[in-house]
């Protein structure tokens, strides 16, 4: 069978983008030509579309989606010979394919009359910008992805003059050495007026000017989703997002990775945006953001909080006090992760918390607490309070890891009657302070 035949349905695929009803018709028609595998690969990476990120069925399903992805992907890339370097299926249809910039420029005709394409990843873009810019087939891409394109500011300067973007919907700018003077050129365009997901992650030099350009920019009042990790802003720039009109529709904000401390998580979780983000997608993700025990604290205050099944806020400072902030708060009753690695626990806080975590492990899947400071006597009794409840517990990295990772540490490490006693109190301390040294007084 020839892969035109599928055509008229990935037309009305196309024309339906996020209507799966073409799709599972999609996967009649591939069944009854005796392609059970490709109908199945429509069907699986459907249903993993509509789970979250925290069901238990995910991995099943996912370890299935690849298995079929391979064949699919071998047939498409036979298909499409040395044109591509790779082919992508996203709820069944092979719609994202990775291109060489020069190749796409010279030959990006041939692609497009052999394969639909809405996501498009170009590699070492930089060389061939002006051409690239000019290309008139970038009118038929909805996802443009220039990651890693060492495109710094003046390549995407070239871009945002291309007059072929204006049904682009979403751009990756992330690892581009961009600051804000490529920030300020994108809020300056009109280029990407209908854009509703923009990624700048891990560009280093955008601070909080940058992001405040973005926010005051008629041009961005469309976007549902920012990602600006792994950069240089501060709670300035969050407070000018979160209070930002033209944001209002934003409902995806990424800000690891930035150092916007308490006041900026503040200013966040009191937000009208952070409500929608819980609405949205209901994952709290603010690691590397120097958050102490004051951030937690609010975070823990967060009536939204209540919609989320996960939080990650390894590589912190929350220490003993913001961790127990954290999990004092009354609205973790969803809560299935919780991701706490690097963040200063001690022994004694884990003393002080063992009931609250004792309560969390009724309902949690996975506990993060690898890299704090940790010896077998915090561990001792977060295995003891974990009893046989089926948590998976993370502990690498500790000052004194048990071996074999997560393996469980024996109850009888730990004489509890000994821990409340004023004595004992005392000895524990010096043990927390002195790990290597804890059987000098044994």
């Amino acid at each position: 069978m020839a892969f035109t035949d599928e055509q008229p349905f990935l037309d009305a695929i196309f024309d339906r983008y996020a209507d799966d009803r073409p799709r599972l018709m999609y996967a009649d028609y591939l069944d009854d030509i005796g392609e059970p595998e490709r109908a199945e690969l429509v069907r699986v990476q459907i249903a993993l579309a509509k789970l979250s990120s925290d069901d238990p069925l995910r991995p099943e399903l996912i370890d299935r989606a690849e298995q079929l992805a391979r064949h699919a992907v071998v047939a498409w890339g036979e298909h499409l010979g040395d044109l591509v370097v790779s082919v992508d299926f996203r709820r069944g249809v092979p719609d994202s394919v990775s291109v060489n910039a020069t190749t796409f420029v010279e030959r990006g005709d041939e692609l497009f009359r052999l394969l639909r394409v809405r996501r498009l990843r170009l590699l070492d873009a930089a060389p061939v910008m002006p051409k690239l810019a000019a290309c008139p087939l970038l009118a038929g891409v909805r996802d443009l992805d220039l990651c890693g394109c060492e495109l710094g500011n003046g390549g995407v300067n070239v871009l945002v003059r291309s007059p072929h973007l204006k049904e682009l919907v979403a751009l990756d700018l992330g690892f581009n050495g961009l600051d804000d003077a490529g920030v300020s050129v994108l809020a300056r365009s009109s280029a990407l007026a209908n854009l509703t997901a923009l990624a700048l992650n891990d560009n280093d030099q955008i601070t909080s000017d940058g992001l405040r350009a973005l926010a005051e920019s008629p041009f961005f009042a469309g976007l549902t989703s920012l990602d600006v990790s792994g950069n240089d802003i501060n709670d300035h720039g969050v407070r000018a997002a979160v209070t930002s009109p033209i944001f209002g529709r934003l409902r995806c904000f990424k800000v690891n990775g930035n150092h916007i401390g308490d006041a900026g998580v503040t200013s966040l979780v009191r937000s009208a945006l952070f409500s929608r983000m819980m609405k949205a997608d209901p994952h709290v993700e603010l690691r590397a953001s120097g958050i102490g025990p004051a951030g937690a604290e609010v975070l823990s205050a967060c009536p939204a909080l209540a919609a989320c099944s996960s939080v990650d806020l390894s590589d912190n400072y929350l220490g003993d006090q913001g961790i127990a902030a954290l999990l004092r708060s009354a609205h973790l009753g969803r809560l299935k992760s919780l991701r706490l690695g690097r963040n200063q626990l001690t022994d004694a806080g884990m003393i002080a918390t063992r009931e609250l975590f004792d309560q969390l492990f009724n309902h949690l899947a996975l506990l993060d607490l690898s890299g704090n400071r940790l010896t077998r006597v915090g561990l001792g009794v977060l295995a003891a309070h974990r009893g046989d409840r089926p948590v998976r517990i993370e502990v690498s990295g500790n000052v004194q890891s048990p071996t074999g990772g997560d393996a469980p540490v024996a109850v009888s490490d730990v004489l509890t009657t000994l821990i409340d006693s004023v004595a004992e109190a005392a000895r524990l301390k010096h043990r927390v302070a002195n790990p290597r040294h804890r059987n000098e007084d044994s």
